[in-house]
């Protein structure tokens, strides 16, 4: 009786252990990796020479593209700004100081100067950056004496270009207009100074950028009284500098 108990004691405990999970020491898991390099290169556009359309920079104009040009050669140069500027005529004041603007009724006009076959009112600079560095850039300008033919040099006179209007005004980019901007500026014809009126930070100022400044934005003041009769002339020195605003 014992053994029969005992035996189907043992046949339980095997049926039971049959049904039971057995653990096993699994191996553990191996992670490997691999790596594939992957490169693209940019080379520098072709050089840009020809005057844009200044609405659209990205498209060489089709027109006579005429007007005064600074260095066309390099990577970073000036492709166009507008050959002439003319303040009108007008009554010389018998008190000072006076000022010349498009208030006045007299307009001041840019002459000379056609974009896709239509005259441009605007007062307008190009500027081409093919260097591929994208280190930016900047534009200074000054004013030499106005004088007679004579010699005698309208005293006291101030030119005066208001490019941060944006109502107005025009900056246009082949790509992309972020980061550049254009400054204030006041150009003493008797002192000769130089000043920034238009820069592109680091990092912009690629591509071909176009800027038109509007006449209502231009105006001379300070003009002493008692002008002498005649006309003046001088001119506007636009220079293109590799240094990037801060």
């Amino acid at each position: 009786m014992n053994k029969r108990v005992s035996s189907l004691m043992l046949a339980g405990a095997l049926v039971l252990g049959s049904v039971l999970p057995v653990t096993a020491n699994a191996a553990a898991l191996t992670t490997t990796k691999g790596e594939t390099t992957s490169s693209v290169t940019f080379e520098a556009p072709e050089n840009v020479t020809k005057p844009v359309d200044p609405d659209n920079p990205g498209t060489t104009d089709p027109g006579d593209g005429g007007g005064a040009t600074v260095d066309q050669n390099g990577p970073l140069s000036f492709l166009y700004v507008s050959p002439t500027i003319d303040f009108g005529s007008q009554k010389a004041l018998s008190t000072g100081p006076q000022t010349i603007d498009n208030k006045a009724t007299t307009q001041i006009q840019v002459k000379d100067q056609k974009f896709n076959n239509v005259s441009n009112p605007n007062l307008v600079t190009e500027v081409t950056d093919t260097r591929g560095t994208n280190a930016g850039w900047t534009v200074q300008v000054s004013s030499s004496p106005l004088k007679l033919a004579a010699g005698d040099v309208l005293k006291g006179a101030t030119i005066n270009l208001g490019a941060t209007d944006t109502a107005k005004n025009k900056i246009s980019n082949s790509g992309d207009a972020t980061g550049i901007s254009g400054s204030d500026v006041a150009l003493g014809t008797e002192a000769g100074n130089a000043a920034t009126i238009y820069s592109a930070a680091k990092d912009a100022g690629a591509g071909q950028t176009a800027f038109q400044l509007s006449t209502d934005n231009i105006s001379m003041t300070g003009i002493a009284a008692n002008a002498k009769a005649g006309t003046y002339t001088g001119a506007l020195t636009w220079t293109l500098n590799d240094t990037p605003a801060e």
